[in-house]
């Protein structure tokens, strides 16, 4: 019985396994879209209004994109990226901009929580935010006033749980087979 007990609790606890992933704006194809595109479940929007960029011109990467500032072909649109499900060890990176572009980007875990922002004025770095832990989402305030930034090369592990009900339900129905057998002998 105890075997039985120990294979399932296996079985669910490798259903959390974390994996790693991206954002595939390769695959996407570049190109200038809407407002808003949707990757892989990952919701990326301009949120001033204007176009997104994919792809070659995006500040020169081929893997990433920018927020297009409405009737100006430049990067410096305010930008929300709602990933699909939380992610952790995410990093990213910071493409182009010009002297005196600014960006802030603001951090937010489970339940949108504010975990913190931070501030980038110089171009072309690669931003770790893995000491922020569980993020489901990223805005980027772009104060730029000549380029302004592109975006590329996100990664980041993404936990695959089981149903947490299922888990429950499962374990409870094995603890009370393990209980009904215990009283049999």
């Amino acid at each position: 019985m105890y075997k039985k007990l120990v294979a399932a609790l296996a079985l669910t606890v490798a259903g959390s396994a974390v994996s790693a992933a991206t954002i595939d704006f390769v695959g996407f194809g570049a190109g200038t879209y809407g407002s808003q595109i949707v990757i892989d479940g990952h919701t990326i929007t301009n949120t001033s209004g204007g176009q997104i960029l994919v792809g070659a011109g995006a500040a020169g990467e081929i893997d990433g994109f920018c927020s297009l500032t409405p009737n100006v072909y430049s990067c410096e649109a305010d930008t929300d990226i709602t990933f699909a499900s939380v992610v952790s060890n995410l990093s990213f990176d910071l493409d182009g901009s010009n002297p005196g572009d600014m960006v802030t980007i603001s951090i937010y875990g489970i339940a949108n929580a504010l975990l913190g922002s931070l501030i980038f004025t110089t171009p072309d770095q690669h931003i770790d935010l893995s000491a922020y832990g569980q993020i489901t989402r990223l805005f980027f305030d772009d104060n730029s006033s000549g380029a302004g930034y592109g975006y590329s090369t996100f990664q980041f592990d993404t936990a695959q749980v089981p149903l947490p009900a299922g888990g429950v339900l499962l374990l409870t129905a094995l603890l009370g087979l393990g209980a009904a057998k215990r009283r049999k002998s």
